[in-house]
């Protein structure tokens, strides 16, 4: 086989050259560099820059920024939400359990909205879209764990269908596509988080769904705290311009491998 790492692996690698935190080390070794070879006021300027960088992505900049991506469709109650032919849940949100992990967890919303729609009416099935994106040794993929989890919640088992071999939104939809359209499904409910919505649909689109987005979270919100909070450069404002650069990309490649329109 090859030794080149995969597309999806190289994927996951490159970015971290260029999100934030790494970029303000790299230009902080930079810097250092220049100070260490006699070039002061270069290192001490090239430090500086670290700085701002760090400060600028911890800032309430990517806070909005990152609040106004997510948002990019509308918030429904499960009451109010469109009939449609199937619910599709991507995964991401359960996680399978490795070691220390004794059993799956939840670390977020997907399949608790997906669960809420079934039972409300709004589709007759689930299908659960999402493998592991590495191999794990001795663990199966975790659209397995999040069907145990549906039929602990009271899903009947023939009203859940799986496709676990997916590694990305891409590969969610084109083989979401193969399982759907051999049963004449075409107008679906998408569940994933709000954030990650915008290159969902337009990903399931072009796999030739009828998409009706149906945000599972929203991370984001109005929260009463004092001003100086709101303002204050935080760990997680770096994290949040980290997934901001991260799927802003992912828009990028996407439209250039004719992956969406």
């Amino acid at each position: 086989g090859s030794v080149l790492p995969d597309w999806i692996t190289l994927s996951k690698i490159l970015p971290q050259l260029i999100y934030p935190f790494s970029l303000a080390l790299l230009l902080l070794l930079l810097g250092i560099g220049f100070v260490l070879f006699g070039r002061r006021w270069k290192g001490l300027l090239v430090v500086f820059i670290s700085f701002v960088v760090l400060v600028v992505a911890g800032s309430p900049v990517s806070k909005s920024l990152y609040a106004k991506h997510e948002r990019s469709f509308p918030v429904t109650p499960v009451g109010s939400s469109p009939q449609g032919d199937a619910i599709v849940v991507l995964g991401g949100d359960v996680a399978i359990p490795n070691s220390p992990r004794v059993t799956s967890q939840l670390n977020g919303n997907r399949l608790i909205h997906a669960y809420r729609l079934y039972r409300a009416g709004k589709a007759p099935v689930i299908l659960i879209s999402g493998g592991n994106v590495f191999p794990q040794e001795g663990l199966d993929p975790e659209a397995f764990y999040s069907r145990r989890l549906l039929e602990e919640f009271g899903v009947p088992s023939d009203a859940i269908l799986l496709e676990s071999d997916s590694r990305n939104t891409h590969e969610n939809a084109v083989r979401t596509r193969k399982i759907l359209g051999a049963i004449g499904i075409d107008q679906i409910l998408l569940v994933t988080s709000g954030f990650h919505m915008k290159r969902a649909v337009l990903t399931f689109e072009k796999s030739g769904f009828d998409v009706i987005p149906s945000p599972s979270g929203i991370s984001v919100v109005d929260y009463a705290q004092p001003r100086l909070l709101d303002w204050w450069p935080s760990l997680g404002n770096l994290k949040r311009a980290q997934i901001l650069i991260h799927e802003k990309i992912g828009l990028m490649v996407y439209r250039i491998r004719g992956w969406t329109d």
